[in-house]
């Protein structure tokens, strides 16, 4: 498995449980920011579309949308996971000086 695979494989799943979370308390506008978000890391292929998503996660913040606790903790558990490997995958590329 590449590391883009390894990296959808854990993600989706968190991502998987948000939107259960969000559908379920009928936080329709959350749901549909984070469908989008879904499905745009499934249909990831290369690293460069990896990071997409993660640029479109990290505007969460600016939604306007009042998320509940629980989706809260949901969403920054996503959130860390794209921020620890979106900083990974910054080292892997980095040019020593």
């Amino acid at each position: 498995m590449n590391a883009i695979e390894t990296v959808k494989a854990d993600l989706l799943p968190k991502l998987g449980d948000l939107l259960s979370h969000l559908l379920e308390t009928e936080q329709a506008e959350a749901a549909s920011f984070f469908s989008k978000v879904f499905h745009d890391l499934s249909a990831s292929n290369s690293e460069e579309q990896l990071l997409e998503v993660f640029i479109e996660l990290s505007t969460t913040a600016f939604l306007g949308i009042e998320f509940d606790t629980p989706a809260l903790a949901l969403i920054d558990d996503v959130l860390m996971h794209a921020e620890q490997v979106a900083a990974t995958f910054s080292a892997d590329t980095a040019q020593p000086q």
